[in-house]
């Protein structure tokens, strides 16, 4: 599996790449660029996943870093869908690393969504502290000229119900839904005490 994905997905980033250099529209150019990055992220989480997967044995210390709150930014950013980041207090403080993760595939997730099923939406991406919780709300508004888009990409649905299997496993929630303007909003509520930043790195060096 990994042979037949890693090889498709080199030659988006191949096709991307070439395109980039050759198209005259800027903006043309600013979306192959931006599909040649995906491609390339994909392709590296691909090899660590893979790489984990066949050395569990492997001390915790050598696995690369898992992302965190803190690489939202960036996330949103290089998603090719104009998303709007609203979390900057959630930012500012240290979640338990599961919360985080959990948060940040959940947006991860519901942006590949968008790219798949509604390119050109009004996306608006908001993490939110409820108690000690974390409140994920990633919302589209309905695509451009939906009734005649045939460019959509297909999708099994899996990834949702992973992030859902995810969130109940930390004793949180997550929804998904159609909503009345033609949009599509995913909800997760994932449980997590949080502390100061400086405290946990101060714990975790000791």
């Amino acid at each position: 599996m990994h042979d037949v994905v890693s090889h498709q997905v080199s030659l988006i980033a191949v096709q991307a790449g070439a395109l980039r250099m050759t198209a005259s529209d800027p903006r043309t150019r600013e979306t192959a660029g931006t599909l040649r990055t995906l491609a390339a992220k994909t392709l590296t989480e691909l090899r660590e996943m893979v790489a984990v997967l066949r050395d569990k044995d492997r001390p915790e210390s050598e696995v690369t870093p898992q992302p965190r709150l803190t690489d939202l930014p960036r996330l949103v950013a290089d998603s090719g869908t104009g998303a709007e980041l609203r979390a900057g207090p959630v930012l500012a403080r240290e979640w338990p690393a599961p919360t985080e993760r959990a948060a940040y595939r959940t947006v991860q997730e519901a942006l590949t969504n968008v790219r798949k099923h509604a390119t050109g939406a009004l996306v608006t991406v908001e993490l939110t502290a409820d108690g000690g919780a974390i409140r994920v709300r990633v919302r589209n508004g309905s695509p451009p000229d939906a009734a005649r888009r045939t460019d959509q990409l297909p999708g099994g649905g899996h990834g949702l119900i992973g992030l859902r299997e995810r969130a109940e496993l930390l004793g949180g929630t997550l929804m998904h839904r159609h909503m009345p303007d033609g949009g599509y909003e995913v909800v997760a509520v994932l449980p997590g005490r949080t502390v100061g930043r400086t405290a946990v790195s101060s714990r975790t060096s000791a």
